[in-house]
């Protein structure tokens, strides 16, 4: 059985990528979670999945022109439901506080609009709290991957790719081809663009195929059947309980 990875938390019960929907995550039994990173003004990894607050937050601006104080000011749930009013951005070292035991730790750096650190900055984080083994880092753009790499070259890297320009030149050029060129650990396409042959390629090179947005029934059982890795799904709980009830 795939593993089940809470997309940015239980983002469908908690504010996305905020600490309770990573508590929320724990509590449906997820196998590991999803995140996304950024570094703010004075160098700090943040956890948010856009460049700026404005959506998520009750605060206005890009996150790389924000110092850490000036994002830990501002109300990351709100937005979301009064319940969780004045839950703060976490760092990433917060998140890996509550996460770092869990089976799959999926972090996507977001690529820096300017020359930063973060990706460096991660592969340091992840050898702190020592969770190499069980942690993965994607990324839409190949040059951070590689990166990643060249850095640690231990540390699991992750392709991933939708259809845009870019995804749609992975797949004419072939997905495990691009892989392999790569020299990724797995590629984490988006669920509707995998094919079955994609699977077996990619598992023939020693690949793992990890799809995200995985939140229907026949979606989950289809990828479960191809033999996918992890399931990347906004709705942890209701993956686990399709997958229970498929063994």
């Amino acid at each position: 059985m795939p593993l089940v990875l809470a997309h940015r938390g239980a983002n469908k019960v908690a504010p996305q990528n905020t600490i309770p929907a990573f508590r929320k995550a724990l509590e449906f039994n997820a196998d590991g979670i999803e995140t996304d990173v950024h570094l703010c003004k004075d160098g700090e990894i943040v956890v948010c999945h856009n460049y700026t607050v404005d959506e998520t937050s009750n605060g206005k601006g890009l996150i790389d022109e924000l110092t850490l104080a000036q994002l830990k000011a501002m109300d990351f749930g709100s937005y979301f439901n009064n319940d969780f009013s004045n839950t703060t951005l976490p760092t990433l070292s917060e998140l890996l506080d509550v996460v770092k035991d869990m089976s799959l730790i999926n972090i996507e750096i977001k690529p820096p609009k300017k020359n930063n650190d973060l990706v460096k900055k991660v592969v340091e984080e992840i050898n702190k709290y020592g969770i190499v083994k069980n942690s993965i880092v994607s990324c839409f753009d190949p040059e951070c991957v590689r990166m990643v790499k060249e850095f640690d070259s231990n540390v699991k890297t992750a392709l991933l790719y939708e259809n845009d320009d870019l995804g749609r030149e992975i797949m004419n050029f072939g997905v495990a081809k691009y892989c392999k060129q790569l020299n990724v650990d797995a590629a984490h396409p988006h669920r509707k663009l995998i094919t079955y042959n994609d699977v077996v390629e990619l598992h023939n090179l020693g690949m793992a195929v990890n799809p995200w947005t995985v939140n229907l029934e026949e979606e989950i059982i289809r990828l479960t059947e191809w033999g996918c890795d992890a399931l990347i799904s906004d709705v942890p709980d209701y993956c686990r309980k399709i997958l229970e009830s498929i063994k």
